[in-house]
């Protein structure tokens, strides 16, 4: 094993020396490399590691110019006199930073180079010297990182898959009787959605191995409903559940988590304001100790249940790996909020790349053909040409509406227009329920001061009937203040094909 780092150590020895001269040769370069990703562990060679780390210290103490008097009495502080002077003292570190003069441009090559040995060093200790054996298109000094980790987790999965092809044969004519009592005693009833009849009954829940999209405008509450009516459902039914985040933060999913609570459960209120300005009143203390208290009464105390990851750079391969990692751990239900084309890709159009990302989604969620059979919910946002259709369909989608074809679900929502509130000349019907008569019937909605109905569409439904096919349109009524979404009825909206 030793002569396999001997080896790994000279091929990088090049790489390791010029980052670390230029890190010494620019200090500024330590404030955007922390020490969790760029440490001492990180070098194969000591030397090296050594000159990064004592650099590091220079830069703590806001020295700007590394120079050898300054050098030399961090050198004394930390007692490392015997080791610089092995090295070759400041002359070794000075003649590296001036060979590294017009090297600048390459510093996150370099740095790449150094993590990928990383990578392979510990791809070693599990899989030995056949990580650095070439054989047939595998190449490691020709790979880059995420190559790498993307071949060798491959070989991991294969290991699962016990041999099998990724695709299953069956005979569409075979065992048919058998078929039906299955469906009979094992119905496909997928996780209701919170408090909410009508919305679980046109897709019966949200199942595994399907994609669920929800699209909406900007600002409109895709992720206030998906906390509401996905989230609280995983929470009362004691469901584990991964949320991928690229835009709202942990603390922002947590504040409209307690609203809902409040809204839903113990019937309270604080203004959702306030939550961002603080300074609490002791009433408003007692109220939002009772919210957490319910909640975790509602999951049996399980803290764990629902993780969080927030991904600064949403980019496809990235996903992936994040959902596989979970799902091995038993996190079968997703929540992506916001899908979006990956970022960083220039080589197709952005819409093109949507597409193919959803692509990806729909092989992992798929419950065959080598997929993870997850239940999928996806947030996306409405394009701002579909603001004035009043019939949403994957045309609001924009260029990305070939989306829908990987959907198993596609819901749209959108809030009323003025003119179908009562009195409009785009009235609409909504059949709910009548205290007087005792029965449901069709009238229209009253526009309440300062308050708006929400429409919810259904595209595409594969396990039920979209709009084209008999299925009416949904009517909500949100409060926003403690986040509910109440099922009003539903109506129909014609397609005017303003599309």
């Amino acid at each position: 094993m030793s002569s396999i780092k001997e080896r790994l150590s000279r091929e990088i020895v090049a790489a390791e020396g010029y980052l670390t001269g230029l890190f010494w040769r620019n200090p500024d370069n330590y404030n955007f490399y922390s020490e969790e990703k760029l440490n001492y562990k990180s070098f194969m060679n000591t030397a090296y590691g050594f000159f990064f780390t004592l650099g590091r210290k220079l830069s703590e103490k806001g020295i700007k110019v590394f120079d050898d008097i300054s050098v030399s009495q961090v050198v004394a502080e930390t007692n490392t006199s015997t080791t610089y002077e092995k090295y070759g003292g400041f002359e070794t570190i000075h003649e590296l930073s001036s060979e590294v003069r017009d090297k600048e441009d390459n510093l996150d090559a370099y740095y790449g180079e150094v993590k990928k040995y990383n990578l392979i060093n510990k791809l070693i200790e599990y899989f030995g010297e056949r990580v650095i054996t070439d054989e047939g298109k595998y190449n490691y000094k020709k790979m880059t990182k995420e190559q790498l980790h993307t071949y060798w987790n491959d070989k991991i999965l294969q290991l699962g898959i016990d041999g099998d092809n990724k695709y299953d044969e069956h005979f569409l004519l075979e065992g048919l009787d058998e078929e039906i009592a299955d469906w009979d005693e094992n119905p496909t009833v997928g996780l209701p959605f919170y408090e909410s009849k009508r919305m679980t009954k046109i897709t019966t829940g949200w199942d595994y191995g399907h994609v669920y999209m929800y699209g909406g405008f900007g600002g409109s509450g895709k992720t206030s409903l998906t906390v509401n009516k996905v989230i609280m459902s995983c929470i009362q039914h004691k469901e584990k559940l991964l949320v991928i985040a690229n835009e709202q933060s942990i603390s922002e999913f947590k504040k409209a988590l307690i609203v809902t609570a409040m809204g839903v459960g113990t019937k309270e209120y604080v203004d959702r304001q306030k939550l961002n300005e603080g300074g609490f009143s002791d009433d408003e203390k007692e109220r939002l100790r009772k919210a957490v208290k319910w909640v975790k009464d509602l999951c049996d105390g399980d803290e764990k249940l629902i993780t969080f990851v927030f991904m600064e750079n949403y980019i496809m391969d990235d996903v992936k790996k994040l959902v596989k990692h979970y799902a091995a751990r038993g996190l079968k239900r997703i929540i992506i909020d916001t899908g979006k084309p990956s970022e960083g890709d220039a080589s197709m159009a952005r819409w093109e790349r949507f597409v193919e990302d959803m692509k990806e989604i729909y092989k992992l969620a798929r419950p065959n053909g080598g997929g993870l059979n997850l239940a999928v919910w996806i947030n996306v946002q409405l394009a701002d040409t579909a603001l004035k259709m009043r019939f949403l369909n994957e045309y609001a989608l924009g260029d990305a509406k070939k989306i829908k074809n990987e959907a198993s679900v596609l819901i749209l929502g959108r809030f009323m227009w003025d003119d179908e509130y009562e009195g409009g000349k785009h009235e609409l019907l909504v059949n709910q329920w009548d205290d007087f008569t005792q029965t449901y019937i069709d009238k229209p909605l009253k526009r309440d001061k300062g308050h708006q109905y929400y429409l919810l569409f259904y595209g595409k439904n594969r396990r039920g009937a979209d709009n084209k096919t008999g299925q009416k349109v949904l009517v909500l009524k949100p409060y926003f203040g403690i986040n509910t979404w109440y099922e009003v009825g539903f109506t129909t909206v014609y397609d005017d094909h303003n599309y």
